[in-house]
């Protein structure tokens, strides 16, 4: 079908091709960074960090962790916050990943304990059983 009416046809010329490729690329990048923003579950952050999921559900609150649903649904994180607040050494995020988290030891009390008679004979490390009824 060979017309001379160019009426219905268009030609490209090499900026409008150039406009168009770089529309395309902005559009490919905006679909990557939403791709990249997506909530993933504390597993798959403990794989990316290379600890254990403990670690993060400890850290949740420092790494930028999300509850959905309320105050007791799924926690959920975005993987470049995260990155972002352990560049950042954010605060209240103490312990290093890996290590567990362990309570500070406390202090003995200052009260005096009482002594414990054991029976003649018991270990120390046992327990003295009361005598049987007969």
């Amino acid at each position: 079908m060979d017309t001379d009416d160019d009426s219905s046809a268009f030609r490209l010329v090499a900026d409008d091709i150039e406009q168009i490729a770089r529309r395309v690329v902005e559009l490919l990048h905006e679909d990557g960074a939403a791709r990249a923003s997506r909530l993933v579950d504390a597993a798959a952050v403990a794989r990316e960090l290379g600890v254990e999921r403990d670690w993060v559900y400890l850290h949740a609150r420092a790494l930028g962790g999300v509850r959905l649903g309320g105050p007791r649904g799924r926690l959920r994180f975005d993987l470049p916050t995260v990155r972002e607040r352990l560049a950042e050494g954010h605060r209240g995020d103490t312990a290093s990943p890996g290590r567990s988290h362990r309570a500070p030891a406390r202090a003995p009390d200052p009260m005096e304990l009482l002594p414990i008679h054991l029976a003649s004979g018991a270990s120390p490390r046992r327990r003295a059983r009361p005598p049987r009824p007969t």
